[in-house]
């Protein structure tokens, strides 16, 4: 048998020697037998988005993290899949995600627990997370200086107040949006020392983010007292703040991380922006790379990740000499200058 090989190797090698004489070499390598060795296309990336709730559309964090979403599925060699949980299906979403991807990607303080409960089982699967801390070797998580920026809005809040009176309104009263209030407050009494600041939550859960009738009412009674700028970090409870402001004259409303001054005109002055899709895109760029590491990141003005909302829909309410001074505080906080407090 050995023989009888030998003699169709040679009678194989002999039919390329001739086609390459009469055909040219094109064709004959096209006869060559296929090299074990040759490229072939590596299997995709697969990435998973688990959003902590039902909150795509809402204008809030979920909708930033879904466009990050979005932009990773325009990278060839890269599959996208995106789950919505709840309270009730986190853990197992979380594994559906992690059996299935080589990464997992969620937000929110309130799938930390749950991360932490659900990325042991997995120790080669890459988890991250936004907005919350957990310490695990398969984990990174985002913390995005969140305070720098609310910092801003608390000195546009400061400088645009007629009354002397500003409000906040929370969704969940947590340590998360403590980070939050802080900035802003610091912001407001930065430039308007003598400001009166009012604040509430909604809830002391995550509920306290859907419930915008509750929004509404803390809101209304806000503005009662006399406040005409509300910062609502409430998510969709904080379309009641937005409501409220519709039925008074000269109240206004200061958003987060969506640009919704074109919902309501006249009434947003502007928003935080969190570059929570940047900072997800980027991840995944990282992981297809194979340049991923896990451990605690932290984002703030310094890296131009978070800042004010302003366009064309907030620029005639915003004038030039407000926006400067929030520059100059911009720059002194990125200079080491100004230390913005994280806790209220």
């Amino acid at each position: 048998m050995k023989y009888l090989n030998l003699s169709k190797n040679v009678a194989f090698l002999g039919m390329l020697i001739f086609l390459v004489s009469i055909c040219g070499c094109e064709y004959a390598r096209d006869m060559l037998p296929t090299d074990p060795g040759e490229a072939v296309d590596p299997a995709p990336v697969r990435v998973s988005f688990v959003y902590p709730g039902d909150c795509l559309g809402d204008f809030s964090y979920c909708d930033i993290l879904y466009n990050g979403a979005q932009k990773a599925k325009m990278d060839p060699g890269v599959e996208v899949t995106e789950m919505v949980s709840s309270a009730e299906t986190w853990d197992m979403q979380l594994q559906a995600a992690a059996g299935s991807s080589g990464l997992v990607i969620t937000a929110g303080y309130q799938m930390a627990a749950p991360v932490s409960r659900v990325a042991p089982e997995f120790p080669e699967v890459m988890f991250v997370i936004f907005d919350a801390a957990v310490d695990l070797p398969n984990v990174a998580s985002f913390a995005h200086r969140v305070n720098e920026g609310t910092f801003l809005l608390g000195a546009i809040a400061g400088l645009k107040t007629k009354t002397g009176k500003v409000g906040y309104l929370g969704g969940a009263n947590v340590p998360l949006l403590h980070e939050f209030e802080a900035g802003y407050v610091a912001g407001v009494k930065a430039v308007n020392p003598d400001a009166e600041i009012i604040r509430g939550y909604v809830a002391n859960n995550e509920q306290g983010f859907y419930q915008p009738e509750v929004g509404k009412t803390i809101a209304l009674t806000q503005y009662g007292l006399g406040v005409d700028v509300i910062y609502a970090m409430a998510d969709q409870s904080g379309f009641g703040a937005v409501e409220a402001a519709k039925l008074a004259e000269g109240r206004y409303v200061i958003w987060n991380y969506i640009d919704i001054t074109d919902m309501a005109p006249g009434i947003v002055l502007t928003g935080l922006r969190v570059g929570i899709d940047e900072s997800a895109y980027n991840v995944v760029k990282e992981f297809a790379a194979r340049n991923f590491m896990a451990g605690m990141r932290s984002l703030g003005l310094a890296e131009d990740n978070v800042g004010y909302i302003l366009g064309e829909g907030n620029m005639d309410m915003l004038s030039g000499e407000l926006l400067q001074k929030v520059e100059a505080l911009k720059a002194s906080i990125i200079a080491g200058e100004i230390t913005v407090p994280a806790v209220p």
